[in-house]
Parts: C-alpha cells; sequence; structure tokens
C-alpha cells in the first residue's frame, strides 16, 4: 500500500466516480483503476462497489477510508512542517480552548512579522492536546489541571514522557454576557446558577474528570449544553443567559468588554501550564512563545495580588 494509493482512494470517494477522480488527479483512468484493483488485492477487500451510477464505499471500504484520511492527513503534516524556510523557524501548538494562549499568539506573530516561519494553533480537547505532543505533532501543549487531579494527570503525563509546567494557578471564574441577569453579582454561588444554561466542551470518548477543561462538572447543572469550538462558545455566551466555568481570564480586545468573569464562590483551585516531551528540542519560536505565556502568567498573578 503507498500514500499514493489512499489519496486516489480518497478522491474516488470524494468524487463518487472513477472518471471523475482519475480527471480531477490528472491520471488515466485505466492507472487509477489499476492502482486500486492492486491495492484491494493486497489487503483482501473491496473498497468500492462499482455501478453505472459510480462507484460507492463497501463495508470494508468504509473502515479503510477513515484509515486512508489519518494516513494522508499524517503525511501532508510531515511533508508541511520540514517545509520550513530555516530551522527553528517552526513551532505547532495545541491547547485547550483559551482566549489569553490565543492572544498570547498573536503577539508571538507580531513581533515576528519580519521572519520566515511555519506556525500553526490548534484548539483540541484535553486527550487531543496530549496525544499531540506525545506523538511530537505539535512542540507544546497547553492545559488545565485540577488540584484534587493533579497527581493522577501528572502520573499520565509521566508515563508518556511528557512534562508539565505550571504557568499560574486561578480560582474558578463564572464567565457571562455583560447583560446577563446575574452580571452584577459580585460573588455567585453554584445554586445561583442552576436556572441558566451551562456550556462546556466536548471531550468525546475520554470523560474522566482529569480530562475536563471546565473546573466544574456539569452533572449539577439542569440545564447543560456541550460545545466544541470557541466561536460556538463565545455566540452562546453574547446571545443567551448561558454561562461558562473557566480561568477568569479572557483579553477585552477578544471579546469588546461584552463578556465578563465573576468569581465562583470554590475552594477548587487549578493550574495552567505547558507540556511539552521530556525528550523534545527546543527551537527559538517555542522559547518566544513559552516567554510569551509565562509573562502573561505574571501579568495575570501580579493583577490578582493586588485585588
Amino acid at each position: 500500500m503507498t500514500i499514493q494509493q489512499c489519496i486516489y482512494a480518497l478522491e474516488i470517494h470524494n468524487t463518487g466516480s472513477f472518471s471523475e477522480a482519475a480527471r480531477k488527479l490528472f491520471v488515466a483512468q485505466s492507472s487509477l483503476s489499476n492502482s486500486i484493483r492492486s491495492l484491494e488485492d493486497e489487503l483482501g477487500i473491496k473498497i468500492f462497489e462499482r455501478s453505472k451510477n459510480g462507484a460507492v464505499l463497501s463495508v470494508d471500504g468504509a473502515e479503510f477510508i477513515r484509515y486512508a484520511q489519518e494516513i494522508v492527513s499524517k503525511n501532508d503534516f510531515v511533508i508541511n512542517r520540514y517545509k520550513s524556510p530555516k530551522t527553528g523557524s517552526r513551532l505547532f501548538v495545541s491547547t485547550q480552548h483559551y482566549d489569553f494562549i490565543a492572544d498570547a499568539f498573536c503577539r508571538l506573530v507580531i513581533d515576528n512579522c519580519d521572519e520566515e516561519y511555519s506556525m500553526s494553533l490548534q484548539e483540541k480537547e484535553t486527550y487531543e492536546v496530549i496525544r499531540d505532543v506525545e506523538i511530537a505533532y505539535s512542540d507544546v501543549g497547553i492545559i488545565a489541571i485540577r488540584d484534587e487531579d493533579f497527581e493522577i494527570m501528572n502520573r499520565y503525563l509521566q508515563d508518556k514522557e511528557i512534562s508539565f509546567y505550571p504557568i499560574l494557578k486561578v480560582a474558578p471564574h463564572v464567565f457571562l454576557r455583560k447583560e446577563h441577569p446575574l452580571s452584577n453579582t459580585p460573588c455567585l454561588r453554584y445554586e445561583m446558577l442552576n436556572h441558566y444554561p451551562y456550556l462546556s466542551y466536548e471531550q468525546g470518548a475520554h470523560k474522566d474528570s482529569w480530562f475536563t477543561e471546565e473546573m466544574i462538572s456539569g452533572d449539577f447543572a439542569n440545564k447543560h449544553i456541550v460545545i466544541s469550538d470557541r466561536a460556538t462558545l463565545m455566540n452562546l455566551l453574547l446571545k443567551t443567559d448561558a454561562y461558562t466555568v473557566g480561568t477568569g481570564i479572557m483579553p477585552s480586545a477578544l471579546n469588546e468588554g461584552k463578556i465578563i468573569s465573576i468569581p465562583l464562590e470554590s475552594n477548587d483551585r487549578y493550574s495552567v501550564g505547558y507540556i511539552t516531551r521530556d525528550d523534545r528540542r527546543t527551537t527559538p519560536l517555542l522559547e518566544k512563545f513559552i516567554c510569551a505565556i509565562m509573562e502573561f502568567g505574571n501579568t495575570i498573578d501580579s493583577q490578582s495580588n493586588q485585588r
């Protein structure tokens, strides 16, 4: 099996036709058909059911195509990763959904506007952030660990030869819109939130407490909405009486002051930090990014102490 055969199979699946796939790939239809037939013989399965109406995936083909998508995606990633103009000008970041990380990343882009580079910032589920760092897909990951889960998460990371470096420790804050009925409350309690929709990020199959991005579980909430991206969260916060619980850090430049944070009465604390593989080679961009987020953390700590 080759990468090219996977690409061929994906294009046939996308177009639903051998002839259309051959046209888009600029190859002879006979070559495309022979390549797929050879792949099917090698794997011992039938990938496509051919008919006058085109080509559709068989049961085995539907399973194979998922693997093919992952193979081609990883291949593209490796190629793009090493296309950087010069050594040390690459930075790939995986993070939980934090506005201040996006803000720090923006500052890095601005500070390096005269440089050549290849950078990526991807917001993902907690497990995927850790997985990206483990397989060296990303140079660094950003996660938060609740105090009560720190020991078990630290062991989990150590088993994968990953280290956690804290940026700041925070107490839980409620994020809600400026016009929310509770917006003028100086400190909120859990029971005060029961009438409003609680927003939390999807964690896929990994629902253990130590993978939860928010500081509280959705079990207590009478109304619970699970979302997967920050844009949806922002829209719901801005347009409804929904709320979420997080660090209390949200740069006003990103929401124009329309979202506010209010302390939540709780003894819980959690640490936001970055993770890297123990054998990860440091690059200039990685060092600059870590400095940017550490400076941000120091600024937040200083503001908290002043209050």
